[in-house]
């Protein structure tokens, strides 16, 4: 018994993280406590990003565009705005493809997304190894990385569970497509996005 309770005492006595919500989240923003910072909440966690540099920003303009081809009435482009994927995220991809028209989203952001690209330099492998943990624990069935210094798209694909993983999901079906190559959403079959049209 003395054994157990020391242990007990050991495992309460070690440091653990402060986890937010989103609804702290948000209260923490209107106080002015991110000015001039660029953030999200993930799992829990509030991620300070990187500054976007101009490739980046180039990518994420292009990758608009080439969306916007494909993606009608019906259908919304979200840029670096958030998604709300349960109590205690909402990360900000650089893009994401949502059912119904903007005005839907005017008193709280979409919960999930057809389509979640995030442009990766610097953040390469923290969105494949992170981000794409928590776009398949919320269920997003199509995350493509735009991967800038390999000139390359990483579409990840089929959702399942994987205790390794941060969160505890992964995608099962992960593909690379080359600068020649050309891809097609999940959500738009029919379409066809040539990779060149998302690199600067």
């Amino acid at each position: 018994m003395a054994t157990v309770r020391k242990a007990q005492k050991k495992a309460f006595s070690e440091p653990r993280p402060c986890l937010w919500t989103r609804k702290e989240y948000y209260r923490m923003g209107e106080m002015g406590l991110f000015q001039r910072k660029r953030v999200e909440l993930i799992e829990g966690e509030i991620i300070e990003m990187s500054p976007i540099q101009s490739s980046h920003a180039t990518s994420v303009t292009l990758c608009d565009e080439a969306l916007r081809e494909v993606f009608h009435k019906g259908w919304v482009v979200r840029v670096q705005n958030p998604l709300s994927l349960g109590e205690n995220s909402d990360p900000e991809p650089d893009l994401a493809v949502v059912a119904g028209k903007t005005r839907d989203f005017t008193d709280a952001h979409p919960d999930t997304a057809a389509l979640v690209i995030e442009v990766a330099d610097s953040s390469l492998a923290y969105d494949r190894k992170n981000k794409a943990s928590l776009y398949a624990k919320a269920g997003i069935a199509d995350y493509w990385i735009v991967n800038l210094s390999s000139r390359q798209v990483e579409v990840h694909r089929r959702p399942v569970k994987a205790p390794e993983a941060p969160y505890g999901y992964a995608y099962a079906e992960n593909l690379i497509f080359n600068a020649g190559d050309a891809v097609k959403p999940l959500a738009k079959p029919k379409s066809i996005i040539a990779v060149a049209d998302l690199l600067p």
